[in-house]
């Protein structure tokens, strides 16, 4: 009896490492299948005719940072992916600006995200600009702590 005890708490302990284990790589894998969903999202709306891509490069003193709008011509819908931005320093914030006649309009601040941020929807725009903010964004754009600048078209 206890030779057959001491093997049924062996394998139950056995049992239970597996069940921990299967339950890690379940969430493990829900977690690849999101992103990957996410991804695939992102995809088709970079490879829809209506999106229109707007390359930002980096202003001048700031040459290495790069960043990238696509905008719905027909939904309006704005997403932004900071390919190259340096890390924000703390209480900082990026912030989008679509500029309209002339006029820099706010178009979101960038939160923590990975891959397309979704921004606000902006009806129309000439150009987008990144600048470095204030957490929280700000009414007007800081014109010296601006990263990059992209035309539309």
């Amino acid at each position: 009896n206890v030779y057959f005890y001491s093997r049924f708490r062996s394998t139950s302990n056995a049992y239970q490492a597996l069940v921990i284990e299967k339950n890690s790589l379940f969430a493990e894998n829900q977690n690849t299948q999101t992103k990957a969903l996410d991804l695939y999202n992102s995809m088709q709306m970079m490879s829809n005719p209506a999106v229109i891509k707007v390359s930002m490069q980096g202003v001048a003193g700031k040459e290495t940072s790069l960043a990238t709008v696509f905008w719905d011509s027909k939904s309006k819908d704005v997403y932004l992916l900071p390919n190259k931005l340096p890390e924000a320093a703390s209480g900082k914030q990026y912030q989008l600006w679509a500029i309209v006649d002339g006029k820099p309009v706010d178009a979101g601040v960038m939160d923590a995200c990975t891959g397309l941020c979704r921004m606000k929807n902006i009806p129309a725009a000439s150009a987008f600009a990144i600048t470095l903010e204030n957490k929280g964004g700000s009414p007007t754009p800081t014109m010296d702590q601006m990263y990059v600048l992209g035309k539309v078209g």
